[in-house]
């Protein structure tokens, strides 16, 4: 049974009698060489055995939350580090990346919380690489699970790049204006349920298509009506 060594320690480590490094197994056995001495049918008091029992408990409770930290960093950093090695493709190409934490993990996990660091948005104006972008963009779709918004205006862009785009689910604004595209691209919208807003202004896509498209997105938009049969 480890020792008080007068170092700092949660009370329920002191009430079990433990110093770390902790582990399950003398939690237990802590716990169970303790809890003959204070149970009330073994002439101890209800107020020790409510003690004993809480810091078995609290006991218990840190060492899984320690576990499980490990266990979640050690899955977050595989994710993390390809994220950022398409941000950085991404600043090399002249873009502009929005990216977000989760901030409520810091209290749980500190300066850990970093590594549920997401894409929310990227912009690339003016430039010939946006095939290269997008192709950066796509190559890895399960970390672009939070990009929401995608601005290439003035881009050299192709339809077979921008048909890409269908990989990036939660896709919910393009704008694709000035690009070299034509209505081919517009086959984008059957393939991301959550795209709202797509600008095409000085593309290569006529007014009709340009309408039609307009046209299906705003309908997204609308709420759903529910309709309801009245019997005669």
């Amino acid at each position: 049974m480890a020792k008080d060594s007068g170092s700092d320690r949660p009370e329920y480590m002191e009430v079990l009698g433990l110093s770390p490094p902790y582990a399950m197994e003398d939690v237990k056995k802590a716990y169970l060489d303790r809890v003959m001495q204070v149970h009330p049918d073994h002439g101890g008091s209800r107020a020790d055995f409510a003690k004993l029992q809480e810091a078995f408990d609290l006991a218990s409770k840190h060492l899984e939350i320690r576990v499980d930290r490990r266990e979640w960093i050690a899955e977050q950093v595989d994710s993390y580090v390809v994220m950022q090695d398409v941000v950085d493709v991404l600043n090399r190409l002249g873009a502009e990346v929005t990216t977000n934490a989760l901030d409520w993990l810091e209290q749980s996990f500190g300066e850990f919380a970093q590594l549920t660091e997401t894409i929310l948005a990227v912009r690339l104006e003016d430039s010939n690489e946006g095939d290269t972008l997008i192709e950066a963009l796509v190559k890895n779709p399960a970390i672009m699970v939070g990009m929401t918004r995608l601005e290439l205006p003035g881009c050299n862009v192709s339809d077979a790049s921008v048909l890409e785009l269908g990989k990036i689910k939660n896709l919910q604004q393009l704008d694709l204006s000035r690009t070299p595209v034509t209505k081919n691209c517009l086959a984008l919208i059957d393939r991301l349920p959550e795209l709202r807003e797509m600008r095409l202004e000085k593309t290569r896509i006529g007014w009709w298509h340009h309408r039609k498209a307009r046209a299906a997105l705003k309908e997204r938009a609308l709420p759903a009506v529910r309709l309801r049969t009245v019997g005669h």
